[in-house]
């Protein structure tokens, strides 16, 4: 952003109000770093540096073969594949990364953070479409399936702009990284902030556009990083524009939307999708600490805490964990093909999707376990974090720290504990970009 330099956003960045509270005295067996070398050990598709889903206790991965790809099994989506959340995964733990990078700068931390942004970078190179970003790579080295989504390119974007604050890439990479978030930048606009699917007739799979807190801080935070990343003046006018459009059934501007935080959609059963949420309340973060608007920026805050409050509940979701737990998990999904069928489009492959979703929990019932007592309070507590009230992280300090070092990381098969990293060094985010 052009509008306020570059050095003011890195100024904006004082002592963290929430003091290294996740970090013990030996960074070697602190949770974080345990729950890195863990990723790293297990899930990482070392042929491109893209995180997977999910892994078996050794390691074990069956990716989708070219042909699951080009035939959309077992569907659309890849959901319940092991590569269903590269971007989504990557650009998240590479914000973790970052701050990591920022605490310990070292060589080590900083080769980590180079090679998931190379990997991001690498995997947005597959596509043809603008605005598509892959959501992985199958077993031949080039397939992917046809659907990405809103919840795949914005922690994609996110994860490599965040890189982009630190000083590690060179002149080079940055160049590169910056001139493909802007042709992605591009692309969303001009599909009406509308994700891709590739082949484009396949439909579009997300939408920026949607009356609700989640997609509202995305849009906005898009709009943002876009002004920075091109110095044009035009994007900061829609963002104005965006902030007092009236939309919903009941028109009201989006900044009204604001104060009432992230609705975490609770499902039937008890599931939610609050981690997808997470990257929303980053991006009400990033407004919050670069809004000159005293209302605007009070509006952001709002939602931050709103959000946060509510996801403390969350928390309570980790007492259900036991590291002796054996329900199975089976790495090899391909049962799913027994309910396959053809899919035309994007909405045909997300209903089939959906319609595996309960054989999968049947025959996995550790996967929807390792949701609901790692995966959610994992990432509420990084919600709490983001929020950055010192009243929150206080009166909570105790309840988180309990929370992330009860876990053992190598007995869990899904991956989503890589937030992990993202809590042990949320303390060293600057303030702004």
């Amino acid at each position: 952003m052009n509008s306020l330099p570059r050095r003011h956003f890195l100024a904006l960045a004082g002592a963290a109000p929430f003091p290294a509270l996740l970090r013990a005295a030996e960074p070697v067996t602190s949770p974080g770093e345990l729950a890195k070398a863990e990723i790293w050990k297990r899930f990482i598709d070392k042929r491109f540096n893209l995180l997977l889903h999910y892994a078996g206790l050794k390691g074990e991965v069956i990716l989708p073969a070219a042909e699951d790809c080009r035939e959309a099994k077992p569907n659309g989506m890849s959901w319940s594949t092991p590569i269903e959340d590269g971007p989504f995964f990557g650009g998240l733990f590479l914000d973790g990364l970052c701050n990591r990078w920022r605490s310990r700068r070292d060589e080590e931390s900083a080769e980590a953070a180079r090679s998931i942004a190379a990997g991001l970078m690498t995997l947005a190179g597959f596509s043809k479409v603008p605005g598509f970003i892959p959501r992985g790579i199958g077993a031949d080295g080039m397939s992917f399936y046809p659907a990405s989504s809103e919840d795949q390119v914005f922690p994609w974007f996110y994860g490599l702009w965040s890189y982009l604050g630190t000083e590690l890439p060179d002149t080079a990479e940055r160049t590169r990284i910056k001139a493909k978030l802007i042709e992605t930048g591009r692309a969303l606009a001009a599909h009406q902030w509308r994700v891709p699917c590739s082949p484009p007739e396949f439909g579009y799979r997300g939408d920026f556009l949607r009356p609700v807190v989640h997609d509202i801080a995305r849009l906005l935070f898009l709009l943002r990083a876009m002004e920075w990343l091109t110095g044009e003046k035009s994007w900061r006018e829609e963002y104005r524009m965006r902030l007092d459009e009236p939309i919903g059934k009941v028109p009201r501007p989006r900044r009204d939307y604001l104060a009432e935080g992230l609705d975490f959609d609770a499902q039937a059963g008890g599931n939610s999708r609050l981690w997808t949420h997470s990257m929303s309340q980053a991006a009400l973060r990033v407004l919050s600490d670069v809004e000159d608007d005293p209302a605007t920026r009070e509006a952001f805050r709002a939602a931050l805490l709103a959000s946060a409050r509510r996801a403390l509940t969350y928390l309570e979701r980790g007492r259900a964990y036991d590291h002796e737990n054996e329900l199975p998990f089976e790495v090899d999904w391909r049962f799913l093909n027994a309910a396959w069928k053809p899919q035309a489009n994007c909405d045909e492959a997300i209903a089939l999707g959906r319609a595996q979703l309960p054989l999968w929990a049947e025959h996995n019932p550790r996967s929807p376990w390792e949701d609901e007592t790692m995966r959610e309070p994992l990432f509420a507590a990084w919600i709490v974090l983001l929020a950055n009230d010192p009243d929150l992280n206080t009166s909570h300090a105790t309840a988180i720290r309990e929370l992330v070092s009860q876990y053992d990381w190598t007995g869990l098969y899904t991956a989503s504990f890589f937030i992990a990293v993202n809590l042990e060094y949320e303390s060293f985010r600057p303030s702004a970009f």
